[in-house]
């Protein structure tokens, strides 16, 4: 009998000091303590115990956190790892849609206060009625503290969604071509809604176009008309908006939804019509000339400036001792796509000797070199005086001829294969 006391006695004791190695060496929050919990419906802070709701609207929810010695806590270290979570529950759609905001770890040193912000967004179809938002702060290890809150869910009366938007071909359209857009709505409100306005623009391009819904009933939902915009030819490649809008509630209510469209250039203005350098195009003609000793040439220069940007370009002509040189204009100033026509001219020395001379012309804009020309001059020995027609003028009519007779030629190839593919522009639509 003895015996069997002093097993048991054992057994006790031993049970006892697992109990206090437990006990001592049991995981807490370090002190911490949950205080203030405040929270804002749509940026009005309101009653956490009296929390009314309506669908889609957001929570902002503001914990305040500090060390205190509850439970004897040993606080020489404060809390480290802390996470704060703010979660609600029984969603049937939760494994869609995230109804939990977390903090990123941190640590609260003794002594000290720390506030952390979560947002949540009240879903649309959540439950009407009774909910309990939770709040919890947690470590690696330790038992959480946690505060509920009753949310009492309501939907609105007025409220539209836009569910879905489908893009033909897709956001990704050339020039010339059409973007073909459906959208489909639903109603999350109360109340039936009359006259739902859709629109679908381009506000970069001033594109616009709409379509009505004449009746959308509660918690149902509908596939407006296809909606065109059709993208310029001449349309600039690049990033564009386009904006989905719906307006409802007698057009007093209004949700919108972007999405990126780029547009490329079209095949036709590929072909026939390259872009913009950007660059300065520069024109002479001619580039050799012959002049006799004491005489002087005339060189038209045509300077077209293809950017985007006025610019202003500075004219320089550098020669040897054959000859000296003067520039009707040494200070142009063009705006985008604009062109003119200057006057350089080269007067042979009386003593220049005969053969090929070299002049350089120089065209800059600020300190950069944007094109270097050389002109060509072959001077020939003195003639006897005879008519000193007007050299000047007859560079000009020719120029002038040959830019009338460009232009004409461009037109008239430009409209024929435009009228080409305007047949096959008409096929593909």
């Amino acid at each position: 009998m003895r015996k069997l006391l002093s097993i048991m006695a054992l057994f006790v004791i031993s049970l006892l000091a697992v109990s206090m190695v437990s006990a001592g060496t049991q995981s807490t929050l370090g002190g911490l303590n949950m205080g203030n919990v405040k929270v804002e419906v749509n940026g009005e802070e309101v009653d956490p115990n009296l929390l009314t709701v309506e669908e889609g609207e957001k929570l902002d929810i503001e914990v305040e956190l500090s060390i205190t010695d509850d439970n004897n806590a040993n606080t020489d270290l404060g809390a480290k790892g802390i996470e704060v979570v703010a979660r609600l529950s029984g969603y049937e759609y939760s494994d869609y849609e995230n109804l939990e905001d977390s903090t990123a770890l941190f640590d609260v040193k003794e002594g000290t206060k720390k506030t952390v912000h979560l947002q949540l967004t009240v879903p649309n179809k959540l439950e009407n009625g009774k909910n309990t938002l939770r709040v919890f702060v947690l470590d690696r290890n330790s038992k959480e503290i946690s505060k509920t809150f009753e949310l009492n869910v309501e939907s609105a009366r007025h409220s539209v969604k836009i569910a879905d938007v489908s893009f033909s071909p897709s956001l990704t359209v050339k020039a010339g071509r059409s973007l073909l857009t459906t959208v489909l709505v639903e109603n999350v409100g109360e109340n039936t809604e009359d006259d739902v306005k859709v629109t679908v623009e381009v506000p970069e391009l001033d594109l616009k176009a709409s379509e009505y819904v004449d009746e959308l009933k509660a918690d149902d939902h509908e596939d407006v008309d296809e909606m065109q915009l059709n993208i310029p030819l001449y349309t600039k490649a690049g990033e564009y908006t386009v904006k989905v809008t719906v307006q409802y509630d007698d057009l007093r209510e209004t949700v919108t939804k972007s999405y990126p469209l780029k547009v490329v250039e079209s095949d036709m203005i590929a072909q026939n019509y390259p872009q913009k350098s950007g660059k300065t195009v520069l024109a002479t003609g001619p580039e050799t000339q012959s002049v006799a000793a004491g005489k002087t040439a005339t060189y038209a220069v045509a300077l077209t400036n293809d950017g985007s940007a006025s610019k202003a370009y500075a004219v320089e002509v550098a020669t040897g001792d054959w000859a000296t040189a003067s520039v009707s204009e040494k200070l142009v100033v063009l705006e985008p796509g604009q062109s003119k026509v200057i006057y350089v001219d080269l007067t042979a020395a009386q003593d220049a000797t005969v053969g090929e001379h070299l002049a350089s012309l120089t065209v800059k804009s600020g300190s950069d070199v944007l094109e270097t020309v050389v002109l060509k001059a072959t001077v020939a020995a003195p003639a006897n005086a005879g008519s000193e027609t007007s050299l000047r003028n007859g560079l000009e009519i020719a120029l002038v001829v040959l830019v009338v007779l460009l232009v004409l030629l461009g037109l008239v190839i430009g409209f024929s294969r435009l009228r080409k593919d305007d047949e096959g522009e008409e096929k593909y639509y």
